[in-house]
């Protein structure tokens, strides 16, 4: 016998939708940019002097703060064919002691000797008494005269003075018999010892901290040698003071950035474990990582833009890395061609290792490079000229950032035949001439002088701390009144994918009695980045024309933004300029299939949805129209003929589902009764116009049932099927027989009982039949009756 279950549903729509909208969204990946090329940058060595001050009123911890000062600034240098040395000074109160302790000689700042460093620098102690405890600065000054003069006599001369006092040689017989006499002596000397540095061209940068005389501090920067790494204050030598040594950290990156003419930011400081973010330009082509641990167990971690972590020294094809100090409490990673962007550096340290604060700083240098027009590029004498100047990094990429444009003062300078040199403001604040405020194109107007004749030239002038210039200047001449062939540019800024094309608009005429030929160049470009077509373009005498040309960006450049001139010449008159114009062009990743086809793929989603909300309602409907809650089950005795059938038992239906399974068992007195039975012989359900199908043994299909109507069952019964709330559920009317139109005899030869497929005796639990309309009592209920006829408990499940 078939078993009466429910049925699942299946929901393949939803899973499909889905994965489609999965398969449709995934990202196939980002094609690899190229390579950058290696930064052009080769530091410029010095030869830097650290004088640390080794008198009895330092502190425990003035002196290890004295020591990490030194050792940042020799970590912080960028040339490692740079000399170093560090010497401690005090005073030498007798002829047995000496003012001077030289404790890291001369050496050139190669990564083995800055791994020695920490080694050396912790031999700076405070002088106790009898050692010369005091404070003589001319000493300190030509001791760094003396070695600073030892090395090349072209490198720069840096000496960085750390002191906690003031001039302090009152008992130092050297300088007098009493201590009045040997003070005064002293500011003399002192003044002599600064001569001496001007003379040697020694720049001296004073670092004070606690109660010092500023004023003097202040004096031995100026009397030192004045000249810079470039002509800004900011890097003019100059004293520094703090309130105690805990700040000399910060003082220090502050003042080596400024002498070495480095970009750095703020200092971070915090307790380990800590995580720092620290940003490098992309004008950056070397840089300086300085971590002060202040606990040598502290461990570093760095990790370049992108998650790599840098674990060492070496060269990933991109950058080259230089790591020092990891067993020292100053550590340093020196960077050459480094990634632009957010660099994260994280420390921790050990139980026990933690109580000491932390500092770290980054320092840079870069190189700029600008690609300059003027438009009309061969004005005539006595014209008014618009000069463009865009800014790019040192591998040709427009500069943009305005974190980049705030460090940089931009002009120009115009020279030729016939004047003299003219300087040319420039700006990029979106006014006048300048169409779009901190693009990084800077645009100026200046006046042809009416004395100009023959050759032009234009040229770009950047001054700012930290970046060196290479200047490409616009060469062109002074034109005729009335030039026989001229040329005008049209193009705009652009957004291509690699190997994308920009359009360019050429008009061109030729009033002359000769055919001319005009040659399109890009300029200030990476060869393969951008290139122009047509390359030529042939104008006969007499000929306007119109050409449409295009720049068309390299396959295999990688994303970002390239900057380039495109220029007219007239190749018949010496390649003469007959227009200029900047472009600027920003390169985006190639798109993913998904981001070619998002509205193919919006449109399947959408109709996926819409098919997945259909099918749903379908589902949830078919469950609606199918449902069997609500009917009413009705046994039915057949009277007889002339006589009304009689109802003997009543099921409503109060379960939800496609199936209500039940069977037949014998009542008190031989009245029969309906019971909910999984394993039923008898199940009801709803075709899909709700009406009724009864299903009897051996019919799987079902007979269709009208609502009051009754069908035969076995043994002679008849089984009449309402929904709830029916005039005839709420009568119990008998019905009519709706699926055989007759009414079955009661059979013969059964002694008046009715047979059934399954007995059950009798007993206390069937005292009395249930009441009309309400489910079957428990006393009168089985889980299912065996074949012996043993009746079982009621399952409330069912």
């Amino acid at each position: 016998m078939k078993k009466c279950a429910r049925r699942q549903v299946g929901r393949g729509a939803t899973a499909l939708l889905a994965a489609m909208l999965l398969a449709g969204t995934a990202a196939v990946g980002q094609a690899p940019g190229a390579a950058r090329a290696a930064a052009p940058d080769t530091p410029d060595p010095i030869s830097l002097a650290v004088a640390v001050d080794e008198s009895s009123s330092l502190s425990g911890p003035d002196v290890e703060r004295e020591r990490d000062a030194a050792q940042r600034i020799a970590l912080s240098e960028i040339s490692p064919a740079s000399r170093l040395t560090v010497f401690g000074f005090a005073s030498a109160d007798d002829d047995a002691q000496q003012a001077v302790d030289e404790v890291c000689p001369t050496t050139a700042l190669s990564e083995v000797a800055r791994e020695k460093l920490g080694a050396c620098v912790g031999r700076l102690d405070r002088r106790r008494p009898g050692q010369g405890t005091g404070t003589d600065f001319p000493a300190a000054i030509r001791q760094g005269i003396v070695r600073l003069s030892e090395g090349d006599g072209s490198a720069p001369r840096i000496l960085f003075l750390l002191t906690d006092g003031v001039l302090d040689v009152s008992s130092s017989k050297a300088y007098g018999d009493d201590k009045r006499s040997r003070q005064a002596n002293g500011r003399r000397e002192l003044t002599r010892a600064l001569a001496e540095a001007r003379a040697a061209q020694v720049q001296i940068w004073p670092l004070g901290f606690g109660d010092v005389d500023a004023a003097g501090l202040r004096e031995m920067a100026a009397g030192g040698y004045q000249g810079a790494c470039v002509d800004l204050p900011r890097a003019k030598p100059a004293s520094r003071t703090v309130e105690d040594s805990a700040a000399l950290g910060d003082a220090v990156h502050k003042a080596f950035a400024s002498a070495r003419c480095l970009i750095s930011d703020p200092t971070h400081q915090d307790t380990p474990p800590a995580t720092f973010r620290l940003r490098i330009s992309p004008l950056a082509t070397l840089a300086t990582i300085v971590v002060s641990k202040g606990d040598p167990e502290v461990r570093v971690r760095i990790r370049a833009p992108g998650g790599k972590e840098i674990d060492g020294s070496g060269d990933d094809g991109l950058s080259s890395y230089e790591l020092t100090g990891t067993d020292q409490e100053v550590e340093s990673l020196r960077i050459v061609a480094p990634r632009p962007g957010t660099w994260t550096v994280n420390l921790t340290a050990p139980e026990g290792h933690r109580g000491k604060l932390a500092s770290v700083g980054v320092q840079w240098r870069g190189a700029l490079r600008s690609s300059i027009v003027m438009t009309p590029a061969s004005p005539r004498a006595g014209e008014r000229a618009t000069v463009g100047l865009q800014l790019q990094t040192w591998n040709n990429r427009p500069v943009a950032d305005p974190a980049d444009l705030e460090v940089l003062k931009v002009s120009a300078s115009l020279e030729g035949d016939g004047f003299t040199r003219q300087a040319v403001r420039l700006s990029d604040d979106g006014q006048d001439e300048d169409t779009r405020a901190g693009d990084g194109r800077f645009t100026g107007t200046v006046t042809i002088p009416s004395t100009a004749k023959g050759s032009l030239k234009v040229t770009g002038v950047l001054t700012a701390l930290g970046l060196t210039a290479d200047h490409r200047p616009f060469v062109t001449g002074v034109t005729p009144v009335n030039p026989d062939v001229q040329a005008h540019l049209g193009v705009s800024d652009a957004t291509v994918h690699p190997g994308g094309r920009v359009s360019v608009t050429l008009k061109a005429s030729d009033d002359s009695t000769t055919a001319r030929t005009l040659r399109l160049a890009l300029e200030d470009t990476t060869h393969g980045d951008l290139t122009v077509t047509p390359a030529r373009v042939r104008l006969t005498p007499g000929q306007t024309r119109t050409v449409r040309a295009e720049v068309r960006v390299g396959p295999e450049v990688s994303p970002g933004r390239l900057s380039a001139k495109i220029v007219v010449y007239d190749t018949a008159r010496s390649a003469r300029v007959l227009d200029a114009r900047l472009v600027s062009v920003r390169v985006t990743p190639e798109p993913t299939w998904p981001q070619k086809h998002w509205v193919l793929l919006l449109a399947l989603g959408l109709l996926l949805a819409a098919g997945a909300a259909f099918a749903g309602w379908r589902v949830l409907e078919s469950r609606r129209v199918h449902d069997v809650r609500g009917l009413v089950l009705t046994l039915l005795v057949p009277g007889g003929e002339g006589r009304q059938d009689r109802s003997v038992s009543t099921i409503t239906v109060k379960t939800s589902g496609p199936e209500y399974c039940f069977a037949v068992l014998p009542g008190q007195g031989g009245d029969p009764r309906l019971v909910p039975d999984r394993r039923g012989p008898y199940a009801v359900r709803r075709d899909a116009q709700r009406m009724a199908l009864l299903r009897t043994p051996g019919k799987s299909s079902g007979t269709r049932v009208d609502h009051g109507r009754s069908a035969p069952l076995s043994d002679g019964l008849l089984l009449r099927i309402d929904s709830a709330g029916s005039r005839t559920a709420r009568t119990g009317g008998t019905g009519r027989t709706g699926a055989t139109g007759g009414t079955p005899r009661r059979p013969a030869g059964t002694g008046g009982r009715w047979p059934f497929a399954r007995q059950a005796g009798s007993g206390p639990s069937a005292s009395r039949p249930p009441r009309r309309g309400e489910d079957t009592p428990a006393s009168h209920r089985t889980d299912r009756v065996p074949a012996s006829g043993a009746e079982r408990p009621y399952d409330p499940d069912l």
